[in-house]
């Protein structure tokens, strides 16, 4: 039994057979469309092919993705066996599943570039799904990679801007 399907392929399998791991059948994110998950796993797999795959359990961990997976017993198992797997290639397929499913459902909810309109069905399935996270306080998985930071907070950063006016050519008073 897969998490969600990728395109020709069933990404849930894949990635718990390389995983050694059963996804359980309790959650099933059947419902989100091949084609947006397609787009959305090229996304991720360009993103850590430029930045590097070190990064991703700390993302899951540090968005609200991580309350998604202690809520749901097989992500869990998945991104615990995933962390603890000694194969790079192994843990990195299945992390990447785990967030290829969570960013899918947040472009679903949040109707990213008319998702949710045109695919209604699985927007209301995608909110009932995330509907308790929203009110929490952590980021969404999908920001980070859209809309990443600039890795100093942007008040820092105005303090550190030079100034308009060289100091030397303000007129003295």
């Amino acid at each position: 039994m897969s998490l969600i399907s990728y395109g020709e392929r069933d990404i849930g399998a894949d990635a718990g057979r390389q995983a050694d791991i059963q996804v359980a059948p309790n959650v099933s994110f059947r419902f989100v469309p091949k084609e947006l998950t397609a787009k959305c796993r090229k996304l991720l797999e360009s993103h850590h092919a430029m930045h590097g795959y070190g990064s991703l359990p700390d993302m899951l961990w540090h968005s609200h993705a991580r309350d998604i997976i202690e809520c749901h017993r097989d992500l869990a198992d998945v991104f615990k066996n995933a962390c603890k797997s000694r194969c790079a290639k192994r843990a990195n397929e299945a992390l990447l599943l785990i967030a290829t499913a969570i960013v899918s459902l947040e472009v679903l909810a949040r109707d990213f570039a008319g998702w949710g309109k045109r695919y209604p069905a699985a927007k209301r399935d995608a909110d009932l799904l995330l509907g308790e996270f929203q009110q929490w306080q952590h980021h969404c998985l999908m920001d980070m990679y859209m809309y990443p930071e600039l890795g100093i907070r942007r008040e820092f950063a105005q303090a550190l801007a030079p100034l308009a006016t060289p100091a030397h050519a303000l007129p003295r008073q």
